[in-house]
Order: C-alpha cells, then sequence, then structure tokens
C-alpha cells in the first residue's frame, strides 16, 4: 500500500519543508534536515563554481556572467555602473511546468512507470 503524502496547505519554509519531508517519508526531522540542508550546499557550490545543476523533470540552476554596464537609479536618474558579476537562474523542466499549470496537488516528479503510457 502506498503511503499517503502530506498535504501541503501554506507556503513552505525550510522549517515547514523538513517537517513535510520528514512525515512524508516516516524520518527524524533532524536526519531530513541534515540531508536537504547538504543537498542545498551542493547545489550552491555547484552553481558558484561555474556548473550548472540538472535535476531530471524539475529543473535546471545554471551561472551566467553579467557584463559590467550602466543603469539609471530611479529615483535620481543619475547613471550608476553596475560591475561584471555571475548571476544564476532556474530554468523549470516541462514536466513542473505541466504539473503546476494543471495545479495536480498530487505531483510528483519521480520517473513514470514503464507503459504508463506518458503523463
Amino acid at each position: 500500500m502506498k503511503k499517503k503524502l502530506t498535504r501541503i496547505t501554506k507556503p513552505l519554509t525550510t522549517t515547514s519543508l523538513i517537517a513535510t519531508v520528514a512525515a512524508d517519508v516516516d524520518k527524524p526531522a533532524a536526519e531530513v534536515h541534515e540531508v536537504l540542508m547538504a543537498a542545498f550546499d551542493v547545489i550552491a557550490r555547484a552553481t558558484a563554481s561555474g556548473h550548472k545543476v540538472a535535476i531530471t523533470n524539475f529543473g535546471t540552476w545554471f551561472p551566467y556572467r553579467v557584463k559590467r554596464h550602466t543603469n539609471r537609479n530611479p529615483q535620481t536618474g543619475e547613471p550608476v555602473i553596475v560591475e561584471a558579476h555571475q548571476a544564476v537562474k532556474f530554468r523549470p523542466s516541462d514536466r513542473l511546468v505541466e504539473l503546476v499549470r494543471k495545479r495536480d496537488r498530487r505531483a510528483s516528479i519521480r520517473k513514470l512507470p514503464k507503459g504508463s503510457g506518458g503523463r
């Protein structure tokens, strides 16, 4: 029998994400906290190092360089020089976009079983 997933009824914070995952996998919150923080740290280190991070059916974080350019201060209209820097973007996968568009509350990014005939 499949375990019933915890219903999400409000925006998630780190604390509530950990609590929800802990309930879904039936593990102590402290253990889940360590694993999730380690995963977030790896994503941060990889993107800070200039590498993209792709999670199948979820999305991709990728760093990119922003060239030095001039913007305008919206309050004073004065030009402001923005130095070159590295930034990061997140591109959601087609699967995640589809799940959000459908508002599927039972959404899962796990691979579908063979022979399931699509999404």
